[in-house]
């Protein structure tokens, strides 16, 4: 019975146990490694395994990519929010994480912000991405 390597239980010489690994972790492993290629702070976290940079999520066209993000340390006030923006050149895996990575730069300078796991891309009714991060 052939065997692929997600489904074997291999313990080492080292006596480290290497236990089944699923897609998603799968996929966290190889977005860590693009995103150091690429020299990224994001994280790609929108995903339920391995894809290419190349992989269509929107159809393939520029997108406008907006980041909203509360200003300020909450005062009691009505919320206050600052939008960051950055055009995808497609709707790729690559194009949409190049945009998302230059609009969390933004928000980092301008706020400090740190929320650095891409979760979402949210279609507007204007055919904008709103972006979705977490920490």
């Amino acid at each position: 019975m052939e065997k692929t390597l997600r489904d074997l239980t291999i313990e080492a010489d080292a006596g480290l146990l290497f236990e089944e690994v699923d897609q998603w972790e799968l996929g966290m492993e190889h977005f860590s490694d693009l995103k150091a290629e690429m020299g990224y702070e994001t994280v790609w976290s929108m995903h339920s395994g391995p894809m290419p940079l190349e992989q269509k999520i929107f159809t393939d066209k520029p997108r406008l990519v907006v980041y909203k993000c509360l200003k300020g340390g909450g005062s009691g006030h009505a919320p206050e929010w600052e939008t960051f923006t950055c055009m995808a050149k497609d709707g790729t895996v690559g194009g949409l994480w190049a945009a998302a990575e230059s609009c969390y730069k933004q928000a980092r300078i301008a706020l400090d912000d740190w929320h650095i796991f891409i979760e979402n891309f949210e279609l507007q009714d204007d055919g904008s991405l709103e972006l979705v991060t977490g920490s």
